[in-house]
């Protein structure tokens, strides 16, 4: 960072700027290395070795879709959810809305990116870290798994992009894990990038296809990340997610608010343009 200018550093050879005119905490970490700082525009940004993460500014596009795409997909009653990363909180304040959830489990490796969230990000979690159903747990999310005994409903990976501590959670052993920890029902849902990097979001989309029997693609836009288009991976074992139930999901929403998610959104998320058709065959 230069005369307070941050440049990503995600992609070889593009990427965008941002002008930061505070800077609320730098860290580095056992892990990673943290930034929060403001910036006009976008308010609060979450900075994780030099790749954004999450603004104020466009959050709620991000962790609505993660969050809610497959939880009205899985139509379980008390249903128990695994989150993998999210230590931001914007997942959790997304899903302790619905009081059809049992227990949520957040598994975070750096108990340090928590404890800068719950003191900086109010707006991203608002204090949904404190809900009784959510339990914490710091640990890797890989080792968490291989010695988990709870089947979850729902697993959604909230975390980095596939580099450094990252690369693990995008590997056939990890899918593989994720599945046999989920129920029959179980929805599977990660984030996998813009398509900006579609040759690497290739590799791994045919890597987890192998494993889960439904899979697929869905998307929303979020101007915060360089391509706009955010493409998120689901995969179950006998759930196909594209058959909606209409009913089911506006009865559940029906006394809630939510600045992106409705119904049609939901029903025409897994659309995708022709390009990226071309380039899945």
């Amino acid at each position: 960072m230069k005369n307070n200018i941050f440049l990503e550093t995600l992609h070889n050879d593009l990427g965008q700027f941002i002008k930061i005119n505070n800077i609320l905490i730098k860290k580095k970490t056992k892990f990673q290395k943290i930034i929060i700082c403001k910036n006009k525009f976008l308010g609060k940004i979450l900075i994780i070795n030099n790749i954004i993460q999450t603004t104020e500014y466009d959050e709620y596009i991000y962790h609505e879709m993660i969050s809610l795409i497959p939880l009205l997909s899985n139509y379980d009653k008390n249903k128990n959810i695994l989150i993998i990363g999210g230590g931001d909180g914007g997942c959790l304040k997304q899903l302790t809305k619905f009081s059809n959830i049992n227990t949520i489990y957040l598994v975070e490796i750096d108990k340090q990116i928590i404890k800068y969230s719950k003191k900086h990000l109010f707006e991203i979690h608002n204090n949904s870290f404190n809900d009784p159903r959510v339990k914490i747990i710091y640990k890797n999310g890989f080792n968490f798994l291989k010695k988990n005994k709870i089947k979850f409903d729902i697993i959604i990976v909230d975390g980095t992009d596939p580099i450094d501590s990252g690369k693990i959670l995008f590997t056939k052993n990890f899918y593989k894990l994720c599945k046999s920890n989920l129920t029959k029902q179980g929805i599977f849902v990660s984030q996998n990038g813009t398509f900006i990097q579609y040759k690497k979001n290739i590799i791994h989309i045919n890597i987890f296809k192998k494993i889960f029997k439904y899979n697929g693609l869905y998307t929303a836009n979020i101007p915060t990340y360089y391509g706009g288009n955010m493409f998120f991976i689901w995969g179950t074992k006998n759930n196909n997610i594209k058959n909606i139930n209409k009913k089911y999901i506006l009865k559940q929403i029906k006394n809630l608010k939510f600045k992106y998610y409705n119904y049609l959104i939901h029903k025409n998320c897994f659309i995708l343009p022709q390009n990226i058709i071309y380039k899945l065959k």
